[in-house]
């Protein structure tokens, strides 16, 4: 067998190629023996190749969120050196005063959340709002982050291969107080946007009402995209920051003091709502009386603090 690559290798190799282009030391193929020198690409390139070598973040985050796949990690980088959620601005600036600049997860973070949109939209985003719900009952807002913790954590519900049946997977959350329609609801959505995989590799269809629909499928197996989902983005500022605007608000008093200054982007304000948003999801959090033992919000929400 031959093994794949390693996805910094690949992502390195790629971006000092496209350096050489950028200073001219390639000619491009489209335009033969034409030599272009773009001086300001060159430095966003340069601070690109020694962010991914310096900061080991960033390669988790490039590995997990897509799944392992060199195409889709390759994909991903291209779409953020032309995204305009980055200021590229302000990093060639730096680059040319200073010769060096350390790009931020969070900056990836936003750039995967967001693609090339001012707010969070599902059908272009590579991540699932996981906070989302089906129904007006306050605590769906945590069925998905419980089923996936469920999927990760070991005990005998899981055979070797790391699948979950079906049926045992409804049983535990509707133990939790969940019904069958919002399990169901929650597995087609988190299988599409690929937090889990079927036994069957199947994915669900819309009907004409926008609503997934299909068969449920033997049994389930958390990815890496999920669990990345719920163990680094759950609790941070730029996912909250991100999920305000499309999670359906159920307390009135709650959602009318966040709409204060709702098409603002500066940061004082999306810190305030993200905060707000966050305390918001806190007090539903308490309310529950039957938690699970292998999911814990509060530990997870004084993680991203910082």
């Amino acid at each position: 067998t031959i093994s794949p690559p390693r996805i910094d290798v690949v992502i390195k190799k790629r971006l000092l190629f496209a350096l050489s282009m950028a200073e001219g030391n390639v000619p491009l193929e489209t335009i033969a023996y034409v030599r272009v020198n773009a001086g300001n690409l060159a430095q966003f390139i340069r601070a690109l190749i020694s962010s991914l070598s310096e900061n080991t973040d960033l390669y988790e985050f490039l590995s997990n969120i897509t799944g392992g796949n060199i195409r889709a990690a390759i994909e991903f980088v291209t779409s953020f050196i032309g995204t305009p959620n980055v200021d590229v601005e302000k990093i060639v600036q730096i680059m040319n005063e200073s010769g060096q600049y350390r790009i931020p997860l969070h900056e990836f973070t936003k750039s995967a959340l967001l693609g090339d949109y001012s707010h969070y939209n599902p059908d272009t985003s590579i991540a699932l709002n996981i906070y989302d719900i089906s129904s007006p009952d306050s605590k769906e807002h945590f069925l998905i982050s419980i089923l996936l913790a469920y999927l990760e954590s070991k005990g005998d519900h899981l055979d070797n291969d790391g699948f979950c049946l079906t049926e045992r997977l409804l049983e535990e959350l509707q133990n939790l107080g969940f019904t069958s329609d919002q399990i169901c609801s929650s597995l087609r959505r988190c299988t599409n946007k690929k937090l889990i995989e079927t036994s069957q590799r199947v994915t669900f269809e819309e009907d004409i009402n926008g609503t997934l629909i299909g068969d449920m499928p033997d049994s389930f197996r958390v990815t890496s995209v999920g669990a990345y989902h719920f163990k680094r983005w759950l609790g941070v500022f730029t996912y909250f920051d991100a999920m305000v605007f499309d999670t359906p608000i159920l307390d009135k008093e709650v959602r009318e003091h966040m709409a204060i200054n709702i098409n603002s982007f500066a940061i004082e304000c999306r810190h305030k709502r993200a905060e707000e948003f966050r305390n918001y999801l806190q007090e539903i959090w308490k309310d529950i009386s039957n938690k699970p033992k292998y999911f814990n919000f509060e530990e997870l929400v004084h993680d991203g603090n910082e």
